[in-house]
C-alpha cells in the first residue's frame, strides 16, 4: 500500500480546522490508516510531495443518479422541472443496459470530483437499481443508494403498485445492504409525500427499521411543494408532520433540502435525530429559496451537504459548500425575515464536506478524517502554489474557494486508488 505525503487538512469540529505540514500517512493492507507522522515513513511507494495536500474524501449526501447528465437545464420551476427533466431521465433507465452505462459514467464523474461517500436516489426500476449496485461494488464505491419509491402522481411508466415496490426494495436490501465490507448500504427512498401513498410510506419505514437500512426523501423544498402537501394531506400540518406520522423520521433518515422548515419543524427533526441535507446550488438554481443552514444547525439538527444533482448543476462539493456560504451571506446582507444572519466560516464548510457529513450519515467511526484507525478515504491534491504563502486560516479559506477537480491527483477509498482517470 502507498505512503501519502503532503500537508494534511484536519477538520476537527465545526469551529476548528487544522493544517499540518510535512505529513506522512501510511495505509495498511486492510485499507485503514495505520500511521500519521511528521517523520518520514519509508518502505513503500510515496504518493505526493511538499506541494500536495492530503484531504479527507468528500461526502455528497443527496443526489440523483439517473439525472446526473441532465445538469444545468435552467428556466423551470420545481414541478415543471420534474415533468420535463426528472421523469424523462428516470424513464430511460427502464433499459437495464443503458442504466448500467449511466451508473458507470456517474461513478466516474463523482470520483473525478473527489467524492468518496455518497447517498443517491436511483430510478423506480429494480433492474437498474441492482445494476447500479453492481457498478458500485466493482468500482469500490462507498454508497448509500436505493430504488426510487412512488405509487401515485408520477407518469405511469414510473408508477408502481406499493406492494410490488416494497417487495422489490426489500429484496434489493437483502442483497446489498452491508455488502462489500460495509461500503454499500441500502436506502428506502420515497420520492416525496405527494408521490407516495400512506401505505407505501409506512411500509418503507417499517422495512427500513426491521432491516437497519437508511431512509432518504425530500422535505419543504419549495413554496409550491409545501402548499401542495397541505392540500393533499389536509389532516396534517405539513410534510414533516406527514413523515412523523408515517414513521419516516429516524436517526437513519436523510431529508433533502428543508428550505422552508420553521422553528417547530426544526424541533421535530432534531428530536428524532433525523439528518438534514443542505442543497444550496439546487435551492438557488430552481428558485426554491434560501435555506438557513445556521438556524437548522443551531436547533441541534445533524447537517450534511448535497449536490442534489441534477437540481443542482455542480458535482464538485467544495463549490457546493461555497454556494452554501454565499447563501448565508445573502441572508445576512439582505436581513431576510426569520434569517439567523450568521455566516459559517470556511472551517465549518470543510467540516460539513467531510467529517460532519460522515457524522450525519452515521459513518464517523469509519470515514471523514485521515486519522489512525479510519478507513483511508482520502484525496491527494495539488493546489496553486501561492496558497502556501498564506497564513493557515487564509490557506483553509483559499483552498475552499479555489480548488478545482483538475487539481485532484489521486482518490482513495478504503486504501484503494479509484481515480481520477482510468483506474480499474
Amino acid at each position: 500500500m502507498p505512503i501519502l505525503h503532503g500537508t494534511l487538512l484536519r477538520p476537527r469540529s465545526a469551529e476548528q480546522c487544522e493544517l499540518v505540514s510535512g505529513v506522512w500517512v501510511r495505509v495498511a493492507d486492510d485499507g485503514r490508516v495505520a500511521e500519521v507522522s511528521t517523520e518520514a515513513i519509508r518502505g513503500a511507494e510515496v504518493i505526493g510531495d511538499e506541494g500536495c495536500w492530503i484531504l479527507p474524501g468528500f461526502v455528497d449526501a443527496h443526489l440523483h443518479l439517473p439525472q446526473w447528465d441532465h445538469r444545468g437545464i435552467d428556466g423551470l420551476s420545481l414541478f415543471d422541472w420534474h415533468d420535463r427533466v426528472v421523469y424523462p431521465a428516470e424513464a430511460r433507465c427502464a433499459d437495464g443496459e443503458l442504466a448500467e452505462e449511466v451508473a458507470e459514467a456517474f461513478v466516474s464523474a463523482l470520483v473525478a470530483c473527489g467524492t468518496t461517500t455518497f447517498a443517491a436516489f436511483g430510478s423506480p426500476f429494480t433492474e437498474a437499481t441492482d445494476r447500479a449496485f453492481q457498478v458500485f461494488a466493482r468500482r469500490g464505491c462507498r454508497a448509500i443508494f436505493g430504488k426510487m419509491l412512488n405509487d401515485e402522481h408520477v407518469p405511469k411508466e414510473l408508477c408502481e403498485p406499493s406492494d410490488q415496490a416494497l417487495d422489490d426494495s426489500r429484496n434489493l436490501a437483502v442483497r446489498w445492504h452491508g455488502a462489500e465490507q460495509g461500503r454499500l448500504s441500502y436506502a428506502f427512498s420515497p420520492r416525496m409525500p405527494l408521490c407516495c401513498s400512506p401505505k407505501l410510506m409506512r411500509g418503507a419505514a417499517a422495512l427500513a427499521k426491521m432491516m437497519g437500512c437508511y431512509i432518504q426523501t425530500h422535505v419543504a423544498e419549495s413554496q409550491a411543494e409545501v402548499r401542495a402537501v397541505r392540500q393533499h394531506f389536509p389532516e396534517h400540518l405539513d410534510d414533516v408532520d406527514v413523515f412523523a406520522e408515517m414513521g419516516l423520521l429516524t436517526p437513519k433518515t436523510l431529508l433533502g433540502h428543508g428550505v422552508l422548515l420553521d422553528q417547530h419543524q426544526r424541533k421535530q427533526v432534531a428530536a428524532t435525530q433525523t439528518a438534514l441535507v443542505h442543497c444550496p446550488t439546487a435551492n438557488v438554481f430552481l428558485e426554491s429559496g434560501l435555506m438557513d443552514y445556521v438556524a437548522h444547525r443551531s436547533a441541534g439538527i445533524r447537517m450534511a451537504l448535497g449536490s442534489s444533482v441534477a437540481g443542482g448543476y455542480e458535482l464538485f462539493m467544495p463549490q457546493v459548500a461555497v454556494q452554501g456560504l454565499h447563501t448565508a451571506k445573502t441572508i445576512k446582507v439582505h436581513a431576510l425575515p426569520r434569517g439567523s444572519h450568521a455566516v459559517p466560516k470556511p472551517a465549518e464548510a470543510w467540516w460539513v464536506l467531510t467529517r460532519g457529513g460522515a457524522e450525519a450519515l452515521g459513518l464517523e467511526d469509519r470515514v471523514g478524517a485521515v486519522e489512525v484507525g479510519m478507513e483511508a478515504d482520502c484525496l491527494v491534491v495539488r493546489p496553486e502554489k501561492w496558497i502556501a504563502e498564506l497564513s493557515p486560516e487564509q490557506r483553509i479559506s483559499a483552498l475552499l474557494y479555489t480548488l478545482r477537480p483538475h487539481q485532484i491527483e489521486h482518490v482513495y477509498i478504503a486504501g484503494r486508488r479509484v481515480g481520477p482517470g482510468a483506474v480499474p
